[in-house]
């Protein structure tokens, strides 16, 4: 048996029998069986069919029609007309109360059964469409982004929340006269008037843009919006979402503006440290400055990124920190170095990290100063690391320690220059030095003319 219940309204006892004989051969289940509009509706209220068949032409105060519009506006049922005539005036009556059918006197049951599935189905998705609507309109209504449709009429919708942002009401966007353009800033509207250009003529435009907005009482707000355009040429409207996001931007300006505090504050205490190595070696004065110079050079010439080149300007500007600790009678030392002074220097990286690894930056500084004097076999020091153990950022700063120290005047010796410096680099690239920054190297002093000044000297180091 089928669930359906279907409430039978005609004013004819036999053939309303019939029909009612008619739906349960075809399965339906009788609700009632009703002669006036008067008692559909009482009995519609009363039991709440799935259905109601309905009889046009009925005798009392109430036609078909009448009945089957408060049946519809009141209960929510879906009506179907049964009639065998009917003037022209009440068909068109009958077409205002929207039925989901009309079965014509004479019918046989295949007209029936199939004209009550229709109904039913158009019944059920129209409820989930309109439910579907009713999901949307409470989402759209109640969003805290501002949601808006626009056409070349002016607006077509604005949710509470773009009338809360701009400080408009509807009435007034809804004008003609009120363009979209009104609430933009003066210095943003080029960017919307060309993409406005583009949706005229069919062309892509970009979803997503950020401008600044005027509000009513004046005030200046920063929005994102992401847009559509939807519908034929000429017709197309455009649906957006816009999102304040100026204190997020303000948030960020300080944010940004609060680590370039740090960053000038850490660079500063970095060169103080750096400093502080050069008054107790006059002789290298300068030579951490030089060594960053090429090593940043370096790293751009072999693309590094611009966070690797900002962590080796860092490390190399205190490279030579651990030096501190060395007696200054050894860094001065004017004759060769005995194997005690060379052990006493080389505790530099390790006296270095220990300075450096306490100190957040935001690169890893310590581990480059710690690792510039290895080399790539494995004969540095102070770990012996090799290859890809040893760190990029190091690699890159051993080729540029290397060919400032050869080039520069030393208490032990005088300046080499820069050909002996590049000759060095050039024999032991690979075995040595990380092969990809010697030739980064090479390349910035014989293509490039790099140069680089001694500090004290202002002496200029070229080919």
């Amino acid at each position: 048996m089928n669930s359906v219940k279907i409430l039978v309204v005609e004013n004819e006892q036999i053939v309303a029998d019939d029909i009612k004989f008619r739906l349960r051969r075809l399965g339906y289940a009788v609700s009632g069986i009703v002669l006036s509009g008067e008692d559909a509706v009482k009995k519609a209220e009363e039991i709440h069919p799935d259905l109601v068949l309905m009889d046009i032409v009925l005798e009392g105060k109430m036609d078909g029609t009448e009945a089957a519009s408060a049946i519809s506006s009141r209960f929510n049922i879906p009506v179907v007309y049964l009639t065998a005539y009917a003037d022209d005036k009440t068909l068109e009556r009958a077409k205002i109360t929207e039925p989901f059918g009309f079965i014509l006197k004479p019918f046989e049951d295949r007209e029936l059964y199939t004209a009550i599935e229709m109904a039913l189905y158009q019944y059920k998705v129209g409820n989930m469409l309109k439910e579907s609507e009713e999901r949307y309109r409470s989402v759209v209504e109640n969003a805290h982004d501002a949601i808006y449709i626009i056409s070349q009429d002016g607006f077509q919708y604005a949710n509470p929340a773009f009338e809360n942002l701009t400080g408009r009401k509807k009435e007034e966007l809804g004008n003609k006269k009120f363009n979209f353009l009104n609430i933009v800033h003066p210095d943003d509207k080029k960017f919307l008037k060309e993409r406005e250009k583009a949706n005229k003529k069919g062309q892509e435009a970009p979803r997503r843009s950020e401008f600044r907005i005027i509000t009513k009482d004046g005030a200046e707000r920063i929005v994102e919006a992401n847009t559509v355009s939807i519908g034929k040429k000429g017709e197309a409207k455009e649906i957006g979402i816009i999102r304040d996001i100026t204190e997020r931007k303000q948030s960020e300006e300080e944010r940004k503006q609060s680590f370039e505090r740090l960053r000038k504050n850490l660079e500063e205490t970095v060169y103080a440290l750096a400093s502080a190595v050069e008054m107790r070696d006059p002789y290298t004065a300068g030579h951490q400055q030089r060594v960053t110079y090429l090593a940043c050079a370096i790293a751009r010439e072999i693309d590094l990124s611009t966070n690797q080149v900002d962590g080796i300007r860092m490390a190399g500007v205190v490279h030579d920190i651990g030096k501190i600790l060395v007696p200054s009678e050894i860094l001065s030392k004017p004759g060769r170095l005995t194997e005690i002074d060379h052990n006493m220097i080389e505790t530099h990286p390790n006296v270095g990290y220990d300075i450096l690894k306490t100190i957040e930056f935001p690169y890893p500084v310590a581990q480059i100063v710690l690792q510039h004097h290895e080399r790539m076999d494995g004969s540095g020091y102070p770990a012996g690391l090799s290859g890809e153990d040893i760190l990029m950022e190091a690699r890159i700063l051993a080729v540029s320690d290397v060919v400032e120290a050869i080039a520069s005047r030393r208490p032990y010796r005088a300046a080499l220059g820069i050909n002996k410096a590049l000759k060095e680099i050039s024999n032991r690239k690979g075995s040595l030095y990380y092969a990809e920054a010697v030739d980064a190297c090479l390349k910035l002093f014989k293509e490039k003319a790099f140069r680089f000044r001694n500090k004290s000297k202002d002496r200029v180091y070229s080919l």
